[in-house]
């Protein structure tokens, strides 16, 4: 053990990370024991608003150690900041709240990845959420891991909806980030939800007409499965959203394509489509919806398809028969929704 030691500290490398790790170590040890409490969360939060652009004022109820090399912080509220004369001015400024948040330096993993390597932990109120962060090279990746989310528990994806949604969520997230312009570059999102389920709620839209003012009841979608990929492209990068399939009691949902985002704004290219159970139609008085144009123009079997288009400034909500005979290459895309047991 002693002999693979030494010829480890042999490495310029590896030296170099212990002498920063051992620097960092002492760096907050002789910050907590020299800095009062208020002044160690006013520079923690100074950085934090520094890091999303100051557009949220950032307030931490507690802060300390959290596995000797890293810092963790209790009660963290962003509050997004409106300025005077803007387009949200007179609407409800967005308030994100976390549990707790901590992150460390990995030795180990910065070690092997060539790259300082930060492990962090979000308490979301229903679960937490491990990931890490790794500068490598002129890339910066971000790994993120939900391992059974309660949705009616989480404080922080509660807030950032701003939707009453239930149910629990698992998968893992792979982002990729350009340094010199931060934007991505490649990644993945695989994600699996159950018993997902909306609460009551009003949907508003200026850009899609269907929606511009639609009250919806409690809505159960079962089971739900997302996998998208994203590819750097010459101008921008592109989400390719290979599936995103729901089925429940209430109604079974679909889609495909991709979104490109580029430095002029986001430009979908998306196909939707979906199946909703008549019982549900005719308890909560939705007719009126389905007799719209965008639905009777995309009314194919028992499926109601559509098209999204255009960029996200301007829209182009159509329907779409093609779209409502399911994915190309789909064999079980005509499957019959779940029974929705146990999702209320």
């Amino acid at each position: 053990m002693l002999d693979t030691l030494s010829d480890w500290w042999e490495r310029k490398f590896f030296r170099v990370v212990a002498y920063l790790t051992f620097a960092f170590f002492s760096f907050f040890v002789f910050l907590l024991w020299s800095f009062p409490d208020h002044r160690i969360k006013e520079i923690a939060s100074n950085q934090l608003e520094e890091a999303v652009d100051h557009r949220y004022d950032v307030s931490i109820s507690k802060l300390g150690f959290w596995r000797f090399t890293g810092l963790g912080m209790e009660g963290v509220q962003l509050s997004e900041r409106v300025q005077p004369g803007s387009e949200d001015d007179g609407g409800l400024a967005l308030t994100v709240r976390i549990e707790r948040i901590s992150a460390r330096l990995s030795p180990l993993r910065t070690l092997f990845n060539r790259g300082p390597t930060i492990r962090f932990q979000v308490d979301v109120g229903g679960s937490v959420i491990d990931g890490t962060i790794v500068q490598s090279g002129a890339e910066q990746r971000v790994d993120l891991s939900l391992n059974e989310v309660d949705l009616r528990e989480s404080t922080l994806l509660a807030s950032l909806l701003g939707i009453p949604l239930f149910g629990v969520l698992d998968g893992d997230v792979e982002l990729v980030f350009d340094a010199a312009s931060g934007q991505i570059a490649d990644g993945s999102v695989n994600l699996t939800g159950k018993q997902l389920t909306l609460g009551s709620t009003v949907i508003q839209s200026d850009q899609i007409p269907v929606f511009t003012e639609l009250a919806l009841p409690t809505t159960s979608f079962g089971n739900l499965e997302f996998d998208m990929t994203i590819e750097q492209r010459e101008r921008g990068s592109r989400l390719n959203i290979h599936r995103f399939r729901s089925r429940g009691r209430d109604i079974n949902t679909e889609a495909w394509g991709h979104i490109d985002l580029l430095p002029t704004g986001g430009v979908p290219r998306l196909d939707l489509r979906l199946q909703v159970n008549q019982e549900y139609v005719t308890e909560h008085d939705l007719g009126i919806v389905f007799n719209m144009s965008e639905f009777r123009d995309g009314e194919y079997q028992d499926w109601y398809g559509f098209v999204l288009a255009g960029t996200f400034q301007d829209l182009n909500f159509q329907g779409s028969k093609t779209a409502a005979q399911g994915p190309p290459d789909d064999d079980d895309s005509d499957d019959e929704g779940e029974d929705g047991e146990g999702q209320d």
